[in-house]
């Protein structure tokens, strides 16, 4: 019987956070007024530099985000003044719950749900506006490599988790995370393919009509990467060297058909 009791409390949680979504997802995507972004520093490691790094990030370090997603739009015929607004609150040292592994079904729920109790405990603080999405970046220390950890961002859902380098050098590429990221909680497919990591054609390129096709000087957000041929590709160096292509912009609403 407490097999059964527990079964149908979950399933009713599930069932409250599927309609959760369903209704945070149409919110995002309407445009009709801005979407306030909560970037949460989380130092990832106790070294004094991370801190260091964390505590001296402000809205103005995140400015390119928010002028990229302006920028796109606009290539879309959206005029949006404010279409994102970033604030940046102070570092927390307590970790969110480790990732499950992405096949994992069930665990991957269980950690959902686990994530949203973390991120409601820890994700306000008094002198912020309300956020319709948090960001949490887990900073570690950046070196000659970044981390390439696995991020994430939940369709539909307020948060999203990144794994950053604390330092000048890695904060291009920190961005690019951050705003794919957001893009998937908004409603944005991956346009990769996750073994190789090259970018699908033709939704997975910035110039899919150009001709010879190969190579190409943009990266489509989500592809996430510039392919320079159908089997071979490099980093983009920044957001300026990204565009938000047709099918990514039809799932976040700003062609018809998504």
């Amino acid at each position: 019987m407490f097999k059964f009791i527990r079964i149908a409390i979950l399933l009713t949680v599930l069932l409250v956070v599927a309609g959760s979504q369903w209704l945070t997802g149409n919110r995002l995507v309407s445009w009709d007024k801005p979407l306030w972004v909560t970037v949460f520093p989380v130092l990832a490691q106790s070294d004094s530099g991370v801190r260091r790094y964390a505590e001296g990030l402000s809205a103005d370090s995140f400015h390119e985000v928010a002028a990229f997603i302006k920028h796109q739009a606009e290539r879309y015929g959206r005029k949006l003044d404010r279409p994102v607004v970033i604030q940046v609150a102070r570092p927390l040292s307590k970790l969110p719950p480790a990732l499950p592994p992405e096949a994992s079904g069930w665990k991957v729920a269980l950690w959902s749900l686990k994530m949203r109790w973390w991120s409601w405990k820890n994700g306000r603080q008094d002198d912020l506006a309300p956020a319709d999405v948090n960001m949490f970046v887990l900073y570690k220390t950046g070196g000659t490599t970044p981390p390439m950890e696995r991020s994430v961002g939940v369709k539909n859902g307020s948060y999203g988790i990144v794994n950053a380098a604390a330092s000048p050098q890695w904060a291009a590429r920190n961005r690019i995370v951050i705003a794919h990221e957001l893009l998937h909680i908004i409603g944005a497919t991956d346009k990769y393919d996750f073994i190789t990591g090259q970018p699908f054609a033709p939704d997975g390129l910035a110039r899919p009509s150009q001709s010879p096709l190969y190579p190409q000087n943009r990266a489509e957000i989500m592809g996430g990467r510039i392919a320079v041929s159908a089997s071979n590709w490099r980093r983009p160096a920044s957001l300026k060297f990204c565009d938000i292509g047709s099918r990514t912009a039809t799932e976040i609403g700003w062609l018809p058909g998504g």
